[in-house]
């Protein structure tokens, strides 16, 4: 009778032990090389991120000087390329034209204006020395800030000029940044395909067309948010111009303007807007102060109640508690920038979760940006 140690069970036995055993070490090592390849990822995200974020700008531009493009085309019936040119040449000259016209001028109002908010938050700071906390506060405030305990310390007007003239370098800065974004956009919008058929090809090839749905879906999600954002802007901007000169407020035109261009950012944007607004209705009187906030509360209330949930009907829309999370972590991460690129950020993660996971992997319906909301 053979033995039971020798015999074809315990060698079959023993073979499936092996193989069991390397598998499971072919496991550990995909779930390592899994792990260090996403902690690798991540550390060049947060190495590269503000040029990442700078790449994000131009693909926003590249999308609204196609969406452009698209009704220049439906109107003159010009193929894509002539119509992209003659946008970014209608562009060019309204803004050679906006800088002749009037921007020459609120560039030499802008240290004016400067100096009105340095004198009325000195005005504010000495009615509110009148309390005891608020002495205590700027006191030990503006101490910390000037770094030592000899000498006088600036007030608070002083402190803010001192600020706004050092930040000479971050607005050169940001110029140049400007510029690097724009031609990028221009050259993404002018040769799309180019580019992105470079991109499809770094996934399988039995991926790509599932890749290329969800990077149209996400494309076209951001196209439907810039219009919406666009009409928005427009109408926050006319509308603080207007209401300002109505009001008699100084600088109409550049308070208008920044109102325009900060309403970019939902939320956030239309808080910080009203600040300059309110600083120089503060020079005037309270009256002018209480006429300013009211106007901006009724523009922003508008914008917020009436026409986005008008125009984010048509276009695309985000629940606000993810959209202000996502804010607060672009402005911890990346500051006024991320804060600034967050809601198109979420729009595209948004849409890649909800198609490539939700749908893909858990195969429930995805709900994409811009869907009814589910009660």
């Amino acid at each position: 009778m053979a033995d039971d140690d020798t015999g074809p069970i315990p060698m079959i036995r023993s073979q499936r032990d092996t193989r069991d055993l390397r598998d499971f070490w072919r496991r550990c090592l995909i779930v390592a090389a899994t792990g260090m390849g996403s902690i690798a990822l991540l550390w060049f995200v947060w190495t590269v991120g503000h040029a990442l974020l700078l790449i994000f700008a131009a693909f926003l531009v590249a999308v609204g000087l196609g969406a452009l493009a698209r009704l220049v085309s439906k109107l003159t019936g010009l193929s894509r390329h002539p119509a992209v040119i003659s946008v970014i040449t209608a562009m060019v000259l309204l803004v050679a034209a906006a800088m002749t016209l009037g921007t020459m001028n609120v560039a030499a109002q802008a240290p004016q204006l400067q100096n009105q908010v340095a004198q009325s938050i000195d005005a504010l700071q000495g009615k509110l020395r009148h309390y005891e906390i608020a002495t205590h506060l700027f006191d030990s405030s503006m101490g910390s800030k000037s770094g030592s305990s000899s000498g006088s310390t600036p007030s608070l007007g002083e402190h803010l000029t001192s600020e706004l003239s050092s930040a000479a370098t971050v607005t050169i800065t940001s110029v140049t940044d400007l510029f690097v974004v724009l031609i990028i956009g221009i050259y993404l919008a002018l040769r799309p395909s180019l580019y992105y058929d470079g991109l499809l090809r770094l996934f399988p090839p039995a991926r790509q067309h599932r890749a290329d749905l969800i990077a149209h879906e996400a494309t076209d999600a951001v196209r439907r948010w810039l219009s919406g954002r666009a009409i928005s802007m427009g109408l926050v901007g006319l509308g603080s111009m207007a209401g300002l000169w109505a009001i008699g407020i100084p600088f109409p035109l550049l308070l208008g303007l920044l109102a325009g261009v900060l309403t970019f950012i939902p939320y956030l944007g239309a808080l910080v807007s009203a600040i300059p607004a309110l600083l120089i209705a503060g020079m005037h009187g309270v009256w002018p102060m209480l006429y300013v906030g009211a106007l901006y509360l009724a523009l922003h209330l508008i914008e917020g109640y009436v026409l986005a949930p008008l125009i984010q009907r048509r276009t695309a829309s985000i629940a606000p508690a993810f959209l202000l999370s996502v804010q607060v972590l672009g402005g911890a991460i990346a500051g006024v920038l991320g804060i600034a690129l967050a809601t198109p950020i979420a729009l595209v993660i948004a849409v890649t979760i909800q198609l490539s996971y939700v749908q893909d992997v858990i195969g429930e319906e995805p709900h994409l940006p811009g869907d009814t909301p589910r009660e």
